[in-house]
């Protein structure tokens, strides 16, 4: 069994902490870096998705993917409202114009890290009889500052407790559980036959996984198996259990490979591998990439979402990275 140790701690505090909206992802990219090491190569396409895999192996030798996406809700810089007055409407993405009322921090479009956001405080205020967000803060510029929530996740037995957990729990639980696959599953663990693949915007702009979808068709047709892994809010997850991970076989009203679905999951409650079978009440990413391969999408529930702090599980995110491991086992020792 996956331990929850220091290092994963140190590791899941950064990755949520770290402040990333829409497409501008450098500053958890810096994170993952960081997590995958020299042994593995970035493919990155700007305002899109990046890809890790092996050095020296070829995308066209890639046979799974696991896939999460990496921007938190927040939103974007327009115009100054009167010119001088450092008051700026924006856009907001992910909940009401209230939920970010109060202490922000904000970062241009373009930074590479986290250190570079800087605070931020968010008012509403009726404009045109509409609530619109107003922020107001030293370094702001029109159209390229982006902003979401300023936290610190904390640790309290087996609660994790912070901003940004939807989505990037499962977000390192892909991480941790392909550096895992690919020194598990082969001979050699540099053949690497498993990539994480981390989109950019699903929660403001669920297209901009197409391009991910794309480039994939195009440069790796020996797929056998693309597993998403994303976090809904408990409420949305039926039977849902924060410390539970779960297949989803019905997103809303999509299918997600069924069929496929239930047969791995009969073969890894065969295994005693910690999970149920569900369905959820609204969709994601994952159907965008049905068409590559037979698809399992994953998921692990929060206790609130697209809030300045939600609550997890440890045990959870454990199991999590468990069951993606076994998937993956399952699906190319086929």
């Amino acid at each position: 069994m996956t331990k929850i140790n220091k290092k994963n701690r140190v590791f899941l505090k950064a990755i949520t902490e770290a402040p990333s909206v829409g497409t501008a992802c450098n500053p958890v990219l810096k994170v993952l870096d960081a997590h995958f090491g020299e042994d593995y190569e970035r493919y990155f396409a700007s305002d899109a998705f990046c890809i890790y895999r092996y050095k020296d192996t070829r995308i066209e030798d890639i046979e799974a993917v696991f896939i999460a996406h990496l921007d938190e809700v927040g939103g974007n810089v327009l115009s100054e409202q009167t010119k001088g007055s450092g008051a700026f409407l924006t856009s907001v993405w992910g909940n009401l114009p209230t939920i970010y009322e109060g202490e922000l921090q904000a970062f241009d479009y373009l930074a590479e890290t986290g250190e570079e956001a800087f605070p931020a405080t968010g008012t509403v205020e009726l404009v045109e009889a509409e609530p619109r967000l107003i922020l107001r803060g030293k370094g702001i510029r029109p159209f390229r500052t982006v902003f979401t929530f300023r936290e610190t996740t904390t640790f309290q037995g087996d609660i994790i407790e912070g901003k940004a957990l939807d989505p990037r729990v499962t977000t390192a639980a892909v991480a941790e559980a392909v550096t895992l696959l690919n020194s598990s599953i082969n001979p050699n663990p540099h053949s690497g036959k498993v990539a994480a693949v981390f989109v950019m915007a699903e929660e403001h702009c669920m297209d901009v996984a197409k391009k991910a979808v794309t480039y994939l068709q195009r440069h790796a047709p020996n797929l056998k198996l693309v597993v998403n892994a994303d976090v809904p809010g408990i409420q949305n997850l039926t039977e849902g259990q924060l410390e539970m991970p779960a297949i989803r076989i019905f997103e809303g009203r999509n299918f997600i490979d069924p069929m496929f679905g239930i047969r791995t999951a009969e073969k890894l409650e065969a295994k005693g591998i910690d999970f149920h079978l569900t369905a959820s009440r609204s969709g994601s990413q994952t159907l965008l990439f049905t068409p590559l391969a037979p698809t399992i999408s994953v998921a692990l529930p929060s206790e609130g979402v697209h809030l300045p702090r939600v609550k997890m599980s440890l045990l959870g995110y454990k199991r999590c990275i468990k069951l993606l491991v076994a998937i993956g086992e399952e699906v190319l020792s086929d």
